[in-house]
């Protein structure tokens, strides 16, 4: 077992680093205009009610607040002089207006906002790297905001996610892996190798830096305060390991003294009585959550911290897991025109390895004794420092540096083996957001950071520990340019460069468990990669609530440290390095159209081609024989020359009345090799076990056809109910158990939630929800059986 003393080290280690860079939120003088208040309240249009939570700024300083519950504010500190004064908030037309503030004197600024639809009233930061309104962004984003992250009893982030347009994640239960693929990015691969999907916290990486991992299922939402789902070229400007798409969280930040807490129970309902399973006979396994959260806003400080805690028995054998997760985000405004943030993560989850079922009669069993007991142990934290400076309405700079750590370790108890790998992170970067003139807005900046990876699985053939290190740089430059009223254009180009300093590749050659090994070395052709990755976007406002755009863009990957060494398939085979990997490349375009057909109906349609040349995937080379006369198959990473993925995107938001919000979103997406010629030599086992998938052209773990429905209505002032829906074809190929008939092929499923909250005070509310209404028995990954129903009752406090 991971001992203690190793758990203590790693969590103090992160602990002092982020106190370290909070020894730097101290005062500062400084020494400002003379300044002046500024008091409102923002109210509904239709009613002249106040509207609460309302986000109020001043432009071109660093000063904002929200409403109360009767859409009151109060802005203090505000230099004098004419400003600009800009409201927002989800289901309203973001408003402005223009306020004249004296010396020691208080000015009074009253809004009144429409209501329109969720995704009309989104405001998008994301694209282009700053906030830009729904109408004006030239590619394709989508947000999750606060009060649908609230409406679940113990948010994560693969919930919360999974419903967007052209997004799947699959799972393979408990705290295992996972993957999120967006637009067909990723094939399903153990341990989260090779997503092409980066994800982000207030702007800093989380991904684990030597696999790209996540475990999206683990990843606790209780302190968010939205999501943004980047896509195509609109992840341009994120360089390596971003080609797929984006995910960018926001954390929570207090505007006022608050106490949150709250605690959710639920359990697994037994299976179909067709089940054979012995882990769930006379047993119900139940899950349960915790949080508790202060933050405060006292003077020129504001500040949030959150802990978050799980517990989950499993609704498979050995697939339980527990999970503490403590978030940290702190802001010192050292004037109205810079401050500094800090934001930290430490997350830490125990639980059963992930498996295979031993038949579909048995699908909540374990493949083996030794699968019952195996574990695996994770730690990720970030500790991030943000320097901010407005030098005026036009000119900013964002200065950051952070620090990152990642470890699993896997433990097989019955043979009292284990490995390990770790991964220390440091970056820099730094951007100048410039706004030149009317016409044009100038985005310059620069990233670097440095990697070590130690490991006992990947860089040794004798199970010691070793390490190498990654170094990465990257630079960009993006204008936006306003060629007229109406037709805005948004070019970009950045430049990256990754590279390692090993020479070579080492593994042991293997054919039989029973005969020696052979030790085998492969020379590392690409040590270093790089690539210049353009991108123009074009957003047309066709009329004030229409807006058309088209994109086109290149972005690029550089192998990751587990592509390039990892000898182990996690119990599932072996795996023989590449030392040819190369990097792997992506030209995307887009053509799009959002239209805000009236305040109650938006749309948005859009059209993708992602070409991919040289996608690195894992494919199976052959075999070894196993104990009892079975085989285990022995996995390669190739680069495939080319492969095409196209589809379409439709996403309609309907409020039929105020109090009822209605979603659907519907994908179609085709996704082929286009170079299986020179892949697969027929007679060979690569070609066998592809050209034995119902469709061999098709792309492993790409879905056809995808759709998700929501209906949201506020029944009363304090009730709100909640159903959701979504659709995943089966898929046409998988790498894996393969047959011609997709005998067990996972997909084609439809599963409902069901949920309501109900308001029982201003600080009081509780949350009942079914998960997988109808006991949908289905699998997200081949042999690898997803949950079925559950029941969660939670209740939430805010003080």
């Amino acid at each position: 077992m991971k001992s203690t003393k190793t758990r203590v080290r790693s969590f103090t280690r992160i602990v002092a680093t982020a106190w370290c860079m909070l020894a730097f939120l101290v005062p500062l003088t400084s020494y400002g205009a003379d300044t002046g208040t500024v008091k409102g309240q923002v109210t509904d249009r239709a009613d002249g009610e106040g509207v609460y939570g309302a986000t109020v700024t001043i432009g071109g300083t660093t000063i904002s607040t929200a409403t109360d519950m009767d859409g009151n504010f109060t802005l203090r500190n505000v230099p004098a002089a004419t400003q600009k004064l800009s409201v927002s908030i989800v289901g309203y037309a973001p408003a402005s207006q223009v306020v004249t503030v004296g010396a020691d004197a208080t000015a009074t600024a009253n809004i009144s906002l429409g209501q329109t639809t969720i995704m009309a009233s989104e405001v998008v930061v994301g694209a282009a790297m700053y906030s830009q309104d729904r109408l004006d962004v030239p590619v394709t984003v989508n947000v999750i905001n606060k009060e649908t992250i609230k409406e679940e009893p113990n948010p994560t982030l693969d919930g919360l996610i999974e419903s967007v347009p052209g997004v799947v994640v699959s799972r393979a239960g408990g705290q295992t892996a996972s993957q999120v693929q967006i637009r067909g990015s990723n094939t399903y691969q153990g341990g989260g190798i090779a997503t092409r999907v980066n994800a982000f916290y207030d702007g800093f990486p989380i991904n684990a830096p030597q696999s790209n991992e996540i475990v999206w299922q683990t990843a606790s939402m209780n302190s968010v305060d939205n999501i943004e789902v980047l896509k195509g070229s609109a992840a341009t400007l994120y360089g390596s390991a971003a080609m797929g798409g984006v995910v960018s969280v926001t954390g929570h930040l207090a505007d006022k003294e608050e106490i949150l807490a709250g605690s959710s129970m639920g359990f697994y309902d037994a299976p179909p009585s067709g089940d054979q399973s012995t882990y769930r006979e006379s047993y119900t396994p139940i899950f349960w959550s915790s949080y508790f959260g202060y933050g405060n806003k006292q003077g020129k400080w504001r500040y949030s911290l959150m802990y978050t805690h799980s517990d989950d028995n499993g609704y498979r054998e050995n697939n339980g897991y527990y999970l503490n997760d403590f978030k940290l985000k702190a802001r010192y405004d050292i004037d109205a025109t810079q401050y500094l943030q800090i934001s930290s993560i430490y997350n830490d989850t125990e639980g059963g390895y992930q498996y295979q079922w031993p038949d579909a009669a048995h699908a909540y069993d374990t493949y083996s004794a030794k699968y019952a007991v195996a574990r695996t142990y994770r730690t990720n934290a970030l500790a991030g420092l943000n320097y901010v400076k407005l030098f005026d309405d036009n000119i900013s700079l964002d200065t950051r540096t952070y620090y990152t750590f990642n470890s699993t370790r896997n433990e097989y108890p019955t043979t009292s083996t284990f490995n390990r790998t770790y991964a220390d992170r440091g970056g820099i970067g730094t951007k100048l957001d410039w706004r030149l003139n009317d016409d044009h807005r100038l985005l310059v900046g620069v990233d670097a950071n440095l990697v070590k990876v130690t490991s006992s699985l990947l860089f040794t053939t004798n199970s010691s520990y070793d390490d190498e290190q990654e170094q990465n740089f990257a630079s960009f430059i993006q204008d936006e340019w306003k060629i007229t009223n109406k037709l805005t254009a948004l070019g970009s180009v950045r430049y990256d460069w990754s590279g390692i300093n090993a020479d070579a590749v080492s593994y042991n050659a293997i054919t039989s468990v029973f005969t020696p090994t052979t030790p085998t070395t492969s020379q590392i052709k690409n040590k270093s990669v790089d690539a210049i990755s353009p991108r123009v976007a074009l957003n047309y406002k066709a009329t004030e609530k229409m807006s058309l755009r088209g994109s086109w863009g290149q972005s690029f990957r550089a192998p990751s440290i587990y592509e390039r060494f990892v000898t182990d398939a996690g119990g599932y085979g072996a795996v023989y390095p590449n030392g040819d990997l190369n990097k792997e490349t992506m030209t995307a375009y887009e053509l799009g159209v959002f239209n805000q057909i009236s305040d109650n109906i938006s749309v948005d349609v859009v059209g993708f081609i992602n070409d991919y040349k040289d996608m690195i995937e894992s494919v199976q080379i052959g075999t070894y024989t196993y104990y009892g006369g079975t085989t285990s198959p022995i996995y390669q990473y190739k680069n495939i020359p080319k492969a095409r993925i196209w589809g379409i995107e439709t996403n309609l938001n309907v409020r039929p009345v105020d109090e009822v919000n209605v979603n659907l979103a519907y994908t179609y997406m085709n996704a082929k090799h286009q170079s299986l010629g020179s892949m697969y030599t027929p007679g060979s086992l690569m070609y066998n076990i592809n050209y034995a998938n119902p469709d061999p052209e098709w792309l492993p773990y790409r879905p056809e056809h995808m759709a998700s429905a929501s209906v949201n209505w506020k029944a009363t002032k304090d009730l709100a109910l909640n159903v959701n829906g979504r659709y995943l074809s089966k898929y046409k190929n998988i790498s894996s158990e393969t047959n011609v008939a997709g005998i067990n092929y996972p997909g084609n499923y439809v599963v409902f939630n069901l949920g309501t909250k109900y308001q029982f005070t201003q600080s009081v509310s509780g949350t009942l929800a079914c998960n997988n209404l109808f006991n949908e028995q289905y699998e997200e990954i081949v042999n690898f059986r997803a949950p079925g129903r559950s029941y969660v009752l939670g209740v939430d406090f805010s003080y």
